[in-house]
């Protein structure tokens, strides 16, 4: 494979065609944080490079949080969003519909947040994160819902979901880690350790502010006009049946890389606040050999080809992973995988760019020298 990749450097382009710096894209991206998001501007650059025309239909098979079709709603496309995890529905759906900040402010401040609520078991494991009168109002919140599913509830529900836990005091929680929920467990020894108690922290006035942020960029005029026809599917990627053949412009995605998010710890208080449960995550969501890897991505190209139109692209986005301490190129075996679904190997889009704050954390190691990369390959039908 090596040698054969070598004989063929003109398929390659190297640079930064997207900036490096964070949220630079609009606020409505920003709503919610998710592990292995990538950042808007990639799917922007591939949208703009690659569709000459609006109102085309783009596809993401792993939507994840959502980005692939809210960019594609941004910049005047119809969007599909598929993901075989209900969290990844509600976050991408939340937005099919923006109602107005003032009726959203309107309706969560007439909200009686203090009924009592009965105790539940796992109030043991939330004590750790929470005072009890703010668990008392997140809970109110929650039942709520579960009888009101207006956009308006639907997207102070997204943000609230934002709030539940952080390092901030612009989150529910007492301080903890923003991006993932961490066991009940190691909460109490962060607890511990930093001589903290968790402390009383309106929801409603923190769900206002940080609503406000995120819809501070004005939506373009068309965006309802897209979004309300965009689909949002659960499915594998590589058995997308609502999908018809032959009805895709574009596909912008992601798959999971090799045993690297746990989908289900990560995210058990969103699981929780949404009544979602996320344990058949454990049976289809990591996949911890490299041949697996590559026939799940060998399947999932072939749906890809089915649903594609004739002569339109696919790009999937990569990077590198450690596996048995070797540094595996992960795009290598999507070309791999491609040769054998009909798909033709265009090229290999590399976006190079110094490390962030988040790429540090997370051990991102895929090249030296604090640099790091999106290896995007470029498929065609």
């Amino acid at each position: 494979m090596a040698e054969k990749l070598f004989t063929e450097k003109s398929k390659y382009e190297i640079g930064e065609f997207w900036t490096s710096k964070q949220r630079q894209s609009h606020t409505l991206h920003y709503c919610i944080s998710y592990r292995a998001a990538f950042k808007p501007e990639l799917p922007q650059y591939f949208i703009n490079r690659f569709l000459k025309k609006k109102k085309r239909i783009i596809l993401d098979p792993f939507g994840g949080r959502g980005t692939t079709t809210i960019q594609a709603n941004l910049d005047g496309h119809f969007g599909i969003h598929n993901d075989i995890n209900p969290l990844s529905i509600f976050l991408a759906e939340s937005r099919k519909v923006i109602p107005s900040i003032e009726k959203m402010e309107k309706i969560i401040n007439g909200l009686n947040l203090h009924k009592k609520k009965s105790d539940e078991t796992l109030d043991n494991d939330l004590i750790h994160f929470y005072h009890p009168k703010t668990l008392e109002e997140i809970k109110n919140l929650k039942e709520i819902y579960k009888d009101d599913k207006s956009p308006e509830l639907t997207y102070l529900m997204l943000t609230a979901l934002s709030r539940l836990h952080g390092h901030s005091d612009g989150f529910f929680s007492v301080y903890t880690f923003p991006q993932i929920s961490i066991p009940a467990s190691s909460q109490k020894r962060n607890n511990e350790k930093r001589n903290q108690i968790p402390e009383y922290k309106s929801i409603k006035e923190r769900i206002i502010k940080k609503m406000k942020t995120d819809l501070s960029d004005p939506l373009p005029p068309f965006y309802h006009e897209f979004s309300k026809k965009n689909k949002y599917i659960r499915s594998f990627s590589y058995d997308m049946k609502e999908i018809p053949s032959e009805s895709v412009d574009l596909i912008v995605t992601s798959p999971p890389f090799l045993d690297k998010v746990d989908y289900i710890n990560d995210n058990w208080l969103k699981a929780w606040f949404l009544d979602i449960d996320l344990e058949f995550l454990k049976k289809v969501s990591i996949i911890q050999n490299p041949e697996d890897w590559k026939v799940f991505i060998q399947n999932t190209l072939r749906e890809c080809h089915r649903v594609m139109k004739k002569n339109s692209y696919m790009v999937m986005e990569v990077g590198d992973v450690l596996y048995k301490k070797e540094l595996l190129n992960l795009d290598e075996f999507v070309i791999e995988s491609a040769e054998k679904s009909s798909l033709y190997w265009i090229k290999t889009i590399i976006n190079s760019q110094k490390f962030t704050k988040l790429s540090n954390c997370w051990n991102i190691f895929n090249n030296e020298k604090g640099t790091n990369s999106n290896r995007c390959v470029v498929l065609s039908r």
